[in-house]
């Protein structure tokens, strides 16, 4: 069924293309291009030589990189580290670059050297929605994805933050704005059946920025950089908490898990 719907759009491009292709060169001419922040991109406390509570990878595209802040201590990879570290030992190590799409994301983690990480936090998306990648080269993309993080990276846990509302951008005009909202939509099915595929893989909704709002409520809120496109430094706490969340109540069932087995375990061993 939603090859049908990849079909329908694909002829609706076709049909605006002289539109698009107009608006597309004029956001790219009027959009301010922000820089990456500057600052750490490996936040460790005193204490990680210890066993490390929390060894977190960060690894994505611009949004990942902290696009939008002033510093990584007000983006995602610092903000999810101050909460972090406050569990246990922590480091939180951020791999990313703007412009990278999920290929580039695999790429890369297919030449970075082997290294336990507890889990990963994944921010991929946006760029194949713009420069139009295959749902099917997608989906191929993120199994891969995941894979190399289980099997090369140790990653127990892995979340993908699911791909923000792009219909209600404010920097997107329409129709280039609905069309590219019906495209991330078309991706955030693909990521929803490929992480429901995978028992250590989730999917990390920020629900301050929900697909039901509207874009007079994301430009009212604030969660935005003066690009329209990135998260302001309100938006990247939203999203780092969020992602605390998640991270515990999924390590809380690890460990409960692991108890269990132990103590089980442990009685069959006095029997």
């Amino acid at each position: 069924m939603i090859y049908f719907k990849v079909l329908a759009l694909n002829l609706t491009i076709v049909v605006l293309f002289p539109i698009i292709l107009l608006q597309a060169l004029w956001v790219r001419k009027k959009t301010a291009v922000l820089p990456e922040p500057a600052g750490e991109r490996v936040f460790a406390s005193a204490d990680s030589d210890l066993l490390l509570t929390n060894n977190v990878l960060v690894v994505g595209d611009s949004a990942a990189a902290g696009v939008g802040a002033t510093t990584q201590m007000g983006a995602l990879t610092g903000l999810l580290y101050s909460k972090l570290v406050k569990h246990g030992p922590t480091r939180v190590t951020l791999q990313a670059k703007t412009g990278f799409k999920s290929e580039d994301v695999l790429n890369l983690l297919h030449e970075m050297p082997a290294e336990h990480f507890s889990s990963a936090l994944v921010s991929i998306g946006v760029n194949d929605v713009t420069k139009f990648v295959p749902l099917k080269r997608w989906r191929q993309n993120i199994d891969a994805i995941s894979a190399l993080l289980s099997d090369k990276f140790g990653c127990e846990t892995i979340l993908f933050t699911a791909l923000p509302p792009i219909h209600c951008f404010p920097a997107l005009p329409q129709p280039l704005r609905a069309l590219l909202g019906y495209r991330a939509w078309l991706l955030n099915q693909a990521l929803v059946d490929s992480v429901t595929a995978r028992a250590n893989a989730d999917l990390l909704y920020v629900s301050a920025l929900s697909v039901s709002g509207t874009i007079t409520d994301i430009q009212q809120s604030g969660l935005m950089a003066e690009d329209g496109f990135h998260p302001s430094t309100k938006g990247y706490e939203i999203w780092a908490h969020s992602a605390l969340e998640k991270l515990s109540t999924l390590y809380s069932t690890t460990m409960g898990t692991a108890k269990k087995v132990k103590a089980e375990t442990d009685v069959t061993a006095t029997k």
